[in-house]
């Protein structure tokens, strides 16, 4: 038995095709991004904890400045520290064995709380946000 040729009609023959959407690294072309190895925390401290912690906080500023409300900004965050756990611990090891964080992770995340602070403290005295 031979099988008939179908009359089903493909939608997807018909429709135009879809524009190449931007990768996350067009869309953000943030200072710790890497577009080439797909890395979203690409750092390289410099060992002066005090100047990169401002290198982390100049970073989380502009990360936050970047925003601009879609869903995919508001994922980056979540790639962003799955990068930084990958990229693993860069700062001194303490006598323990445990490193520390480094200043570039530390500045870049007190500075997202703060700002996360902030916005909370705001919407809780304008009555949207309950404690």
């Amino acid at each position: 038995m031979t099988r008939s040729r179908s009359n089903v009609v493909r939608i997807k023959n018909y429709l135009p095709a879809r524009p190449r959407q931007k990768s996350q690294y067009e869309l953000y072309p943030l200072p710790f991004f890497n577009a080439k190895t797909r890395c979203t925390w690409n750092v390289t401290p410099t060992g002066n904890y005090g100047a990169d912690f401002e290198t982390g906080r100049a970073y989380a500023i502009e990360f936050l400045k970047s925003c601009d409300g879609t869903i995919g900004w508001s994922s980056l965050l979540s790639n962003i520290v799955a990068d930084m756990i990958r990229a693993g611990p860069k700062g001194r090891v303490f006598a323990d064995g445990h490193h520390s964080a480094g200043g570039i992770v530390i500045g870049f995340t007190s500075t997202i709380g703060e700002a996360l602070n902030d916005w909370v403290q705001r919407e809780r005295r304008s009555g949207r946000l309950r404690a």
